[in-house]
């Protein structure tokens, strides 16, 4: 059986557990299945004998390696104290199966912070928790994802690791499933490190700790299920990770400063506002704008209206102004509160790395778009304000007091006479903006920064841009910071 494109399907066998001894071995014998095998509580040595031939590798306290069916394999341990070796089992169905595999990775162990809640999930099955087959399919979505962080991880050139790019991983899963059960600091411990550098690591791309960025993915989504009407305060707390109610009522207070029942009282007494929808995600009115910048049409392009206030007023943080302001007309200032200070901790984070890696060299803050090329000022009450101002990026001198300005070719924006630009590119990618802005403005010293970008301008979008520019400018970083 395959997936109908010739691709061999996976499917779900269990877990087994070994003891494995100070120094000894333990031999792990030929089956007709694939294994993945990792120990979290020593460095192991595997050799093996099979499909790829006779190899050998070792495999670090936390990573993981893949086993090809009718693999035999010898592990080791490099530990002076007992621990365990761990197997999860798997079928691969599909012609020359075996073979497959092999073909797809050579024996590279590989770090995944997802293996966890892999086997979570098969324990919540095995204790029946939900329907048989809803367990069947929410195992099977957990193999399917291990299986593409493996594959993933292991075309890097065999040895290389990067603890950015393992930070990066639990930050992905933490974002696109929140309402797992991380055990942060056993993922800290299998990060190959010392838990403060991991800890370090994760801060570097979110401005945040783990447990910081996990309490906000989850009260954001607590706050959607309770304005959608999800039915009890107990249910909403099961469906974003928190097995206590009173913990998780306990924590919303702390954090929103309101109780989750409050919180339902006020936005049933909410007045109808008319604000972009990703303003009210924020306070989880509405659904939140995923991959805003792929997906939003480019009939909703156009930045929002501001109140007039806020147009007249000095620049700074405008953006903050505008949510504190939609707060207090929703009576949900506490919430706006929240969103505004982690917000804040990540644009000060931003800023930090802005200034390592330019200084106070002047920037160009630019929109493209089908119709030409908008460039910002600080003044411009959304993205002007938020990047100029908040987000570290010096402005060109001959931008001072604008908003924005419309030109229609790039030699009208090198005309501003600055070599230094942020693009924010709406709809398809401009692989070849970097060498047209180095034909405008010339090659010597030309720097060029370009992200996608919706064209919209709300709360939601300008969170999802801000973390955007951070993991942008630590590409570096990723591609230095390897060890083997």
């Amino acid at each position: 059986m395959s997936d109908g494109l010739g691709l061999p399907a996976l499917h779900y066998l269990g877990e087994q557990r070994l003891a494995l001894g100070a120094r000894r071995t333990v031999e792990v014998p030929s089956v007709r299945y694939g294994r993945f095998v990792w120990s979290d509580s020593c460095s192991l040595l595997a050799v093996g004998e099979g499909v790829r031939g006779r190899w050998s590798c070792r495999v670090a306290q936390g990573e993981v390696l893949l086993l090809c069916p009718d693999e035999q394999v010898w592990v080791t341990s490099l530990s002076d104290h007992a621990g365990e070796l761990r197997l999860l089992h798997f079928e691969t169905r599909g012609e020359g199966h075996g073979h497959s595999i092999a073909s797809w990775v050579p024996p590279v162990p590989v770090r995944l912070p997802g293996v966890e809640p892999a086997l979570q999930a098969r324990a919540d099955a095995a204790n029946g928790g939900s329907a048989p087959l809803i367990d069947f399919f929410r195992i099977q979505a957990h193999l399917y994802e291990l299986m593409a962080a493996y594959l993933s991880g292991a075309r890097r050139r065999p040895g290389q690791y990067s603890l950015l790019s393992y930070a990066e991983q639990v930050r992905s899963q933490m974002a696109a499933h929140s309402e797992r059960e991380y055990s942060i600091e056993l993922i800290a411990r299998n990060s190959g490190v010392s838990p403060h550098r991991f800890y370090e690591a994760f801060r570097l791309l979110t401005g945040l700790t783990p447990h910081k960025y996990l309490s906000a993915l989850r009260l954001r989504k607590a706050l959607r299920l309770l304005a959608g009407g999800f039915r009890s305060v107990a249910e909403v707390a099961h469906a974003v990770g928190y097995e206590d109610e009173f913990y998780f009522s306990r924590v919303f207070k702390r954090e929103l400063g309101l109780a989750p029942s409050a919180f339902v009282r006020q936005i049933r007494a909410r007045p109808d506002v008319n604000v972009p929808c990703g303003d009210l995600a924020i306070f989880g009115l509405a659904a939140p704008p995923h991959e805003a910048a792929e997906r939003v049409p480019e009939s909703a392009a156009s930045p929002p209206a501001c109140p007039r206030e806020e147009e007249e007023a000095p620049p700074g943080a405008a953006w903050s102004r505008r949510v504190r302001k939609l707060g207090q007309l929703l009576g949900l200032e506490s919430v706006a509160a929240h969103w505004t200070a982690i917000m804040e901790r990540r644009l000060c984070h931003l800023k930090g790395l802005v200034r390592s890696r330019f200084g106070d060299t002047p920037f160009l803050v630019v929109g493209v778009d089908t119709d030409g090329y908008r460039v910002f000022g600080p003044r411009h009450p959304g993205l002007g304000d938020l990047l100029y101002i908040s987000g570290g990026f010096t402005p060109c001198r001959t931008v001072h007091g604008l908003r924005e300005v419309r030109v229609a070719s790039l030699d009208e924006v090198a005309a501003f006479g600055c070599r230094t630009a942020l693009f924010l590119v709406q709809g398809r990618a401009r692989p070849s903006l970097p060498a047209e802005w180095a034909d405008a403005v010339g090659p010597e010293g030309t720097r060029c920064l370009a992200v996608g970008w919706c064209g919209v301008e709300d709360a939601a979008r300008y969170e999802w841009l801000v973390e955007r520019l951070t993991l942008h400018l630590l590409e570096p970083e990723f591609a230095a910071d390897t060890s083997g």
